[in-house]
């Protein structure tokens, strides 16, 4: 992924954390139970809702949670992991992320809201220096690609915006970049000659960037559209 911009958004919580939001109005959407379907996920369109209101609580937090994770190549990490990876990141006093009230109040309920949302995942990390278990989160692996593509895309001064209409994403020459996935691990690359996934080396696929069809890389031209892939 091209280089979060840490510095840029920096300013948002340093040196003091301006990110504001309705932490209550999110509290109450959990317990409506009118919100909430036979399988204890969000109903739609509340869901779209609650995601645009948690983003709005904590959106550099939000954002740059999912950032490291990607970093990692979605390698699940805990709570102070991230805490302390933040805080490299954004260059802040050690600790500012990890042991002050930021963490509990910050990511620590953050953590649990994306999990809640099905945008993050829980599993069980082991810290080998202590050989204690934590709880580890990583994004979930249906919406990886996606998030990935999305951050990507920021990381090179796109927008998020929902109302902001799609906009092709394009190399510094002009040309418009193919995007390739791995079927295996999810990897994303824009690599103009990786053939195979720099992760786990199985043999990547290919988005056609005018109609966004899955394609093999050995075509020259989109088998749908009949766009060419280069």
């Amino acid at each position: 992924m091209s280089e979060f911009p840490w510095k840029l958004l920096k300013t948002f919580i340093w040196p003091k954390y301006c990110e504001e939001g309705p932490p209550k109005y999110i509290d109450a959407a959990f317990f409506n139970k009118d919100l909430i379907d036979d399988y204890g996920k969000f109903k739609e369109p509340a869901k779209s809702v609650v995601e645009l209101i948690v983003l709005g609580y904590r959106p550099v937090t939000s954002l740059s949670i999912l950032a490291a994770l990607i970093e990692n190549q979605n390698r699940p990490m805990y709570g102070a992991q991230l805490g302390a990876t933040l805080e490299r990141q954004f260059q802040l006093p050690k600790g500012w992320f990890t042991k002050t009230r930021y963490y509990d109040g910050r990511i620590g309920k953050l953590l649990k809201i994306l999990t809640r949302l099905n945008i993050l995942e829980e599993t069980r990390v082991k810290n080998w220096r202590t050989n204690k278990e934590y709880i580890g989160y990583c994004i979930a692996k249906d919406i990886y690609p996606l998030i990935k593509e999305k951050l990507l895309a920021f990381s090179n001064g796109q927008g998020l915006s929902i109302l902001a209409s799609p906009i092709p994403r394009k190399t510094l020459e002009g040309k418009i970049t193919m995007t390739k996935h791995c079927p295996h691990c999810n990897n994303i690359t824009t690599s103009t000659t990786a053939k195979y996934c720099e992760v786990c080396g199985t043999l990547l696929k290919a988005e056609c960037p005018n109609c966004k069809k899955e394609i093999n890389l050995e075509y020259s031209f989109c088998i749908y559209c009949g766009k060419p892939l280069t």
